[in-house]
């Protein structure tokens, strides 16, 4: 028999293992993920959802954060799949568990609002509190919400940290409170900037509140607000920036509907 060199062998050798590694990369949760994302998005061939909903189970069913996330949006909006908002709660609760701050909020959204499922205020404190905790400006708005007719002054508080990396309809009930002395001293100037901010983002609601600002705070005050709302709204801007995860439809509605899967990589 014909002996094979050594270097041959080893060759062919490190060929079979480097196949064998890629081959195991090619399945791995991230890789379905990734696979997933190209085939809801048209990325190297059709654009294929029922596909691409494949791949996120798959990823999702050996435990990776993203993957569970994207299932569970299929499930609470009934995109494709059978609408189940009590199946994406739970997909939700997994990837929430394991660190990822979109989960957290998406569940603690669902328990507040009681869509198609029993509504739990107390899961939804839970949930929203790990977000929040985790910086998420989401998290923090819908934890105000939750918080407001209990503990105005964190409320307020959860509303400023929200408002701050740029969502405007916290920019608009932080200004309000600074506006009615909700939870916090009141300040005419830091209202008027605030709702200002707002406004300019397009929050009708802040506009209406300008509109009724005192006749006390007179065209010098309003002058000034409107300098400092300029200059806040370049720090929101770099917030917005930082944070990624932006730029669908729904985003900045007085209850802010979740992210579709093709965002959500920019969101964990």
């Amino acid at each position: 028999m014909r002996k094979i060199p050594f270097l041959t062998f080893f060759l062919f050798a490190g060929l079979l293992v480097g196949a064998g590694v890629a081959a195991a990369q090619s399945t791995s949760p991230e890789a379905l993920y990734d696979r997933a994302i190209d085939a809801i998005t048209g990325v190297g061939s059709a654009n294929n959802e029922a596909e691409g909903i494949d791949y996120f189970r798959r990823s999702a069913e050996v435990g990776y954060g993203p993957g569970q996330v994207a299932l569970g949006y299929y499930y609470e909006t009934g995109t494709v799949l059978s609408k189940d908002p009590a199946k994406a709660a739970e997909l939700y609760r997994k990837a929430a568990l394991a660190g990822d701050p979109l989960a957290a909020w998406m569940a603690g959204r669902l328990y507040s609002l009681g869509d198609d499922m029993p509504k739990d205020l107390d899961a939804a404190q839970k949930w929203l509190k790990m977000s929040a905790g985790q910086n998420n400006a989401y998290g923090a708005y819908f934890l105000a919400r939750l918080m407001a007719d209990r503990d105005a002054a964190k409320a307020t508080a959860l509303y400023k940290t929200a408002a701050e990396q740029g969502l405007p309809q916290a920019q608009y009930h932080y200004g309000k409170a600074l506006k009615d002395g909700t939870g916090v001293a009141k300040d005419l100037l830091n209202a008027y900037a605030w709702l200002q901010v707002a406004a300019d983002a397009g929050n009708s609601a802040a506009g209406g509140e300008l509109s009724n600002f005192d006749e006390s705070f007179g065209l010098d005050q309003i002058a000034s607000a409107r300098t400092k709302a300029k200059e806040m709204e370049q720090f929101v801007i770099r917030a917005v920036s930082s944070r990624g995860c932006a730029g669908w439809e729904g985003e900045f509605a007085e209850v802010p509907t979740p992210p579709p899967p093709m965002l959500q990589r920019f969101c964990h």
